[in-house]
Order: structure tokens, then sequence, then C-alpha cells
């Protein structure tokens, strides 16, 4: 907040008094209304908003105590220095405790004046943004509830019919004993894009249930090799269908780490999901895992040779809904080259891993590929001993 912007009402009884504080103000650069004593003060604070009152102590119908106790009462934000003859300690401690930003002794010094009023605007400025600050995370707030309400509702009004298409597309597969060529072409199509939307609802309750589903966390020890080798297992066959070359490569020695297996699995399968959706066909990705000594950390990488991320788009690959590609050219699918979902995965990956003290970093370059990086802390000797 500059001088010019701060609103300033002086309150003083004695005419040369004031219009000498006038000058002074506006040789600092305030621009000052005046009161002549403290009950036209509060009139006109009720008729103007001022960021700041500065008032003398001993005036005659409301003197400056009781003028300093109303306004802190009817305007606590408004800041007020007091100003006084009698320079005493008492005083000041006195105007201090009834809520003064601080005082000034006569007579009065053009320098001290500055000083004060400096460090009170700075005040003042720090305040505002506080309060700009609340009100931005009360509205943010607010916003996330209706998106939870919203993904809740919608979740679940889509999970009961598609359940019932479900079980009736089973039922009309089954009751086809002879199918033309053409009539399995057809029910391929139907069930690749029925699960495709099951998938996706199922999606969207993860992150919607994400905080509650992850604060119920089972954190176990476990060798890390073997999820790598496991994920890698399931996630193989996609990678052959997209003719993709993929491989998973573990550390020669057992890596031990704390935390949800289940819960991991996924964050992994998340990682490798979205290297095969943004890897072109004939491309690479490698699923790594390593630990060092000097740190006591394991490292997860996914790296792949696909499209890679833009710069101003990395750090908010992250975020709940975000999607690096063009909404406009959007296509759901998990596996399908830059097919979309909803933007949930990578957020997923970051709630579970906070459950285990993790993190992920990215690295990419636009054309030329992206590397995940899960980090996380390797168990105590001690509690290796605890491991079977």
């Amino acid at each position: 907040m500059e001088a010019k912007d701060l609103k300033l009402l002086v309150i003083e009884d004695e005419p040369i008094i004031r219009e000498s504080y006038i000058d002074m103000f506006s040789v600092l650069g305030y621009q000052t209304d005046t009161a002549v004593n403290g009950k036209d003060g509060l009139h006109k604070l009720s008729q103007k908003d001022y960021h700041l009152v500065i008032t003398d102590l001993n005036m005659p119908v409301m003197d400056g105590q009781e003028t300093l106790r109303r306004i802190k009462k009817k305007y606590p934000n408004v800041e007020v220095i007091v100003v006084t003859g009698f320079a005493t300690i008492e005083t000041a401690i006195n105007a201090m405790k009834e809520g003064a930003f601080d005082y000034i002794t006569k007579p009065v010094s053009l320098e001290h004046v500055r000083i004060v009023l400096n460090r009170c605007r700075k005040h003042i400025s720090a305040s505002h943004e506080n309060e700009e600050l609340k009100n931005l995370n009360h509205q943010l707030k607010h916003v996330n509830e209706i998106k939870d309400k919203f993904i809740t509702i919608t979740n679940h009004e889509l999970r009961t019919p598609l359940a019932v298409l479900k079980g009736y597309f089973e039922l009309i597969d089954l009751s086809i004993e002879d199918k033309s060529e053409e009539i399995t072409e057809y029910l391929g199509i139907v069930s690749s894009t029925l699960y495709e939307m099951i998938e996706l609802v199922e999606r969207m309750h993860n992150l919607s249930d994400a905080e509650k589903a992850f604060s119920r966390k089972e954190n176990t020890t476990f060798n890390l090799n073997d999820s790598i080798l496991s994920v890698a297992s399931e996630m193989k066959i996609l990678f052959k269908k997209r003719e993709i070359e993929f491989g998973a490569y573990t550390n020669s020695k057992v890596i031990l780490i704390s935390a949800d297996k289940n819960n991991l699995h996924r964050a992994i399968r998340e990682l490798l999901q979205n290297a095969l959706k943004f890897t072109e066909k004939g491309g690479k990705v490698s699923l790594k895992v390593k630990k060092e000594a000097a740190d006591r950390k394991v490292y997860i990488s996914v790296e792949d040779n696909g499209i890679g991320i833009p710069l101003d788009k990395q750090n908010f690959v992250f975020e709940p809904f975000y999607e690096v590609q063009d909404v406009m050219h959007h296509s759901t699918s998990q596996t399908d080259f830059m097919g979309g979902g909803i933007g949930v995965g990578l957020s997923l990956v970051k709630e579970i891993l906070q459950t285990c003290d993790g993190k992920i970093e990215v690295h990419s370059e636009e054309g030329k590929g992206s590397v995940f990086t899960i980090i996380l802390p390797e168990v105590e000797k001690m509690e290796e001993a605890l491991v079977s």
C-alpha cells in the first residue's frame, strides 16, 4: 500500500495543531481528513472507511482513551495511533492495552511520524493481504466442496445404469450362440466402450474417496522388487498390444519399504498407464527401481520416449482433472495413444505417496519423453529384521 492509498483521519481539537498535521502528512504523501473531537471522529468513521486514525489523548467532549476504545470496538480493523503530550510509559501502555498500534509524543517530530506511519502502513498492507488470502481460501474450500458433491452425485447416478447395462449386455452376449464376424465386432465395440465408462466412473470414485480411503492406510513392510515385477506382469500385455517396447528392471538386492502395498501398486500402474497413453507405436517404456545407500532413499522411475510435457504445464500435471492435451480433442481411453481420461491418475499417485512419506518428481522434454520418479524412504535396519 502506497502512502497516497492510505485513508487517514486525524482527530485534534486545537485548530492550529490540526492544520499543522494536515501540512505534515501532505509532505509525507498522505491525504488527510480531520475531526475536532472524538465524537466528531466517530461520526466521520460512520460515513467513510478509513485505514488509520491518529487521535490526541487530551481532548474535550470525548477524550482520546474513550475514542480509542469505541473505535476498536466498532471498527476493529481500523488502526489507531495516539498522540500525547504526557510522555509517560503509563500513558503509552494504557493506550496499547486498549488496542492502539503505537503512540507519538509531543512535540511531534516529522522523522518520528514518518517512521511510525511507514511501519503502520506495512502492517495494514499485510493485514489486508492476509484477509484476502483467508477469503480466497474460503472460496476455494467452497468450490472444492461443490466439486466433491458433484463427483459423488455423478458417481452415484452413473453407477446404477452402468451396472444394469453391463448385466443385460452379458446376458445378450451369452444368449447369442452362433455369432457372425460382424456381430462379434459390434459386441466387442460395445463391451470396450462399456468397460471404459465403468473404469472412468471408478476413477471418479477413487478421487472423491481418496482422502478418506488413504487416511485408512494399512502400511506394511515388503520387498519392493516383488511389487515391481507384479505390476509389470499385469501391464506387459497392454504394451505389447500397442507395439511398445517395455522392460522392468529390479534391483539385485532386496529393497524393503513401508507402504500400503495395494495403493503403491495402483500408483505404479497409473504411471505406466500414463506412459502407455503418451508413447507412440514403436516407442519404449521402462520401469526401474534403485536405492541410494547414502540417503536411504528408494527411487522408482517410469521412463518413456513419448511426446513429453511442455515446460509450462509440468507444474500442473498432479492437479485433479488436469489434462495436458487439448480438451477439445479429448478421446476417452486408458490405453490408446493420446487417450484421455478425467485427469485424476497422477493426482491419485500424489495422494497415495503422501500416506507413506513419499513424493513424486517429473522431468520431461517436449517431443523427447518423460521420466516420472517416485521417491520413498527405505525402512530402517531394525525394521528389516521384522520382515520374514
